[in-house]
């Protein structure tokens, strides 16, 4: 993309956008036979209620590792707030990370979550701030069981994250969020923000 601007940088690697959760999110279950909008495999991309790595590994054929942009405490609010049960203004963590290829370390995906950390156990909320891990294979990893909640997606203009995505030429983003539940409470909101010409 030509003339993207160039975040600021901080140590000299670019700082991950800033992240929030629009009023306009469209919901997937109801309507994953038929999603406004979006393609075939783009409909199935959404409407996956497992592990999204595993997933992206098959459609890519590479292993998938993460690449921790940001971790850091902030307060809940707005539309997360509700999706979490959260009071406006509660401290989480939030997460923001790239999913990339091993081998070919092409970025696929950009993933931003908030962490209610205090609600999980606590080997598995520090390991969330290093391992190379994806979430849903930490879940894994740790034998945890866990029930995702399908919130809906949105589109999103990817200009601001053109620096991670040297090869996508046009960056509309396809986003998915869903809630994840941990001994019936939600621990988490998670938005995987795909790049549209990925699937074409």
């Amino acid at each position: 993309m030509a003339n993207a601007a160039i975040p600021e940088t901080v140590n000299s690697k670019p700082a991950p956008p800033d992240c929030s959760l629009p009023n306009d999110i469209r919901p997937i279950l109801g309507a994953h036979l038929d999603l406004a909008d979006v393609s075939d495999l783009e409909r199935v991309m959404l409407a996956c209620d497992g592990t999204f790595t595993f997933q992206l590994e098959a459609f890519v054929q590479e292993s998938i590792e993460i690449e921790i942009l940001d971790y850091t405490e902030r307060p809940i609010d707005g539309v997360a707030a509700q999706i979490m049960k959260s009071t406006p203004g509660d401290v989480v963590w939030e997460r923001k990370v790239l999913l990339r290829g091993a081998n070919s370390g092409e970025a696929f995906v950009f993933a931003h979550s908030y962490v209610d950390a205090a609600r999980l156990p606590k080997a598995l909320a520090e390991d969330l701030q290093t391992s190379p891990s994806g979430i849903g294979r930490l879940f894994v990893d740790y034998r945890l069981s866990i029930y995702r909640d399908l919130v809906g997606y949105f589109f999103e203009d990817g200009e601001a994250y053109a620096p991670w995505f040297p090869k996508r030429k046009n960056l509309q983003f396809l986003a998915r969020v869903y809630r994840v539940f941990f001994e019936d409470r939600p621990v988490m909101i998670i938005t995987e923000k795909m790049p549209r010409d990925l699937f074409k």
